[in-house]
Formats: C-alpha cells, sequence, structure tokens
C-alpha cells in the first residue's frame, strides 16, 4: 500500500480492474449473505473469474474483504502528499485525515471493522494495514521536517493512525452493524474530534489531577 507515484499502464489498470471487482465482490457477497456466505469459489463467481485467479491476486477471503481498509489509508496519504508545504506538520496531516470523513470512504472501513471483531486473521490484516500506513505516513513527514526530527516524525504518525482506529472503536462500541447515514455522522464525529485532540495537544489533560481522580480502593 502506497501512493501513486506516476501513470499507470494499461496491464497496471487491467490488474487494478480485476483487482478492485474480487473485492467488491467479496464485500457484497459479505453483505448479502453475511460471513459464511463470503468464499473463494463464490468470490470469483461473482467477480467473473477463475477460483486460480482469484488466488493470483489474493492469499486469502480476508485479504479480499480488507481492501477497502487500505484504499481508506491510501487516500489518507495522497491527501497528506497533495497538501501545500507551508502547513506545519500537525495541521496538514489533520486536515488531510479529517477530509476522509466521508460516508463513501467511511462505511465500507465500518463494516469491516466490526467484522473484524470476530475474525482474527482479517483483524491482523487491518492491524497491518493501519501499520503500514503509519509507516508511509513516516516517510511523508520526513520530506516535512528537519532530518534530526526523525523520531519525532514516527511519533507523531503512529499517534495520528492510532488516532483514527480510537475514533472506529469508540463508533463500535454504540453503533456495531448500524450504517445508517446518522450513524456514519457519529463516527465522522469521532474521527474529526480525535484528530482534532492531537492537533490541540489533549487539552483536558493538561489540567492537573484533583486529588485521587475518581479512583476506586
Amino acid at each position: 500500500m502506497s501512493p501513486s507515484t506516476g501513470p499507470a499502464s494499461r496491464r497496471e489498470l487491467n490488474k487494478a480492474a480485476v483487482r478492485a471487482a474480487i473485492a467488491d465482490a467479496a464485500l457484497d457477497l459479505l453483505r448479502s449473505g453475511g460471513s459464511e456466505a463470503v468464499t473463494a469459489e463464490r468470490i470469483a463467481e461473482a467477480a467473473g473469474v477463475s477460483r486460480r485467479t482469484f488466488f493470483n491476486y489474493f492469499p486469502s477471503v480476508e485479504a479480499a474483504l480488507n481492501v477497502p481498509v487500505e484504499r481508506f489509508l491510501d487516500h489518507a496519504l495522497q491527501r497528506m502528499d497533495a497538501l501545500p508545504p507551508g502547513l506545519t506538520v500537525v495541521a496538514a496531516s489533520v486536515q488531510a485525515m479529517q477530509s476522509l470523513a466521508e460516508r463513501r470512504l467511511l462505511a465500507p472501513v465500518a463494516e469491516l471493522f466490526v467484522l473484524a471483531a470476530g475474525n482474527p486473521r482479517l483483524d491482523r490484516l487491518q492491524l497491518q494495514a493501519w501499520d503500514d500506513c503509519a509507516d508511509h505516513l513516516v516517510d511523508s513527514l520526513r520530506e516535512r521536517i528537519p532530518a534530526h526530527n526523525g523520531f519525532e516524525a514516527v511519533v507523531f504518525a503512529h499517534a495520528i493512525v492510532g488516532a483514527g482506529r480510537a475514533a472506529f472503536a469508540q463508533w463500535a462500541r454504540g453503533h456495531a452493524g448500524d450504517l445508517s447515514d446518522a450513524s456514519m455522522a457519529a463516527l465522522q464525529g469521532h474521527l474529526i474530534e480525535a484528530l482534532a485532540l492531537l492537533r490541540d495537544g489533549f487539552p483536558h489533560l493538561q489540567i492537573p489531577a484533583s486529588g485521587a481522580g475518581g479512583r476506586r480502593a
């Protein structure tokens, strides 16, 4: 997973179209028949390809289902690279992530976030996708900051990715399985709030704790 570096060839475009068709078919089967309906054979049939072709593109059903997460994070990296260099690193990163708070991007990721809670393999793939995004974000940040601040870039990149995952987790606690407009608006709010907390330095955590902070004995 990485941002595009130049125009793709016809062969690359064809491969991307087949990969997208397989991923879309997997998600459609999940929505129509639940996780039990999502098999390599059924995905291949729905996408109009052979079972062998399916495995040429994806090592597993879960990898095909994970594509919307990868797309979402790729969009984040592309938005980051497209922002003007005059912005501060914090402002650029937060603005890039906040621009992704759109229903069409969030809904499939939210749907799969909930599914991964009961699917360890998919959960691992999603976590790897978020980690890969953080690694690519580090590279992008290093182009905007002095070389001696490399560790700071690593910490911030993983913090902003963690904030994104925290927003999905917070949404799932109260809206798991609900992809209505109202539910997606709540997810958008959580994502924007999480990133704003990073931007503003967690203002409520800057206030000295009073007494034992309500801890129980």
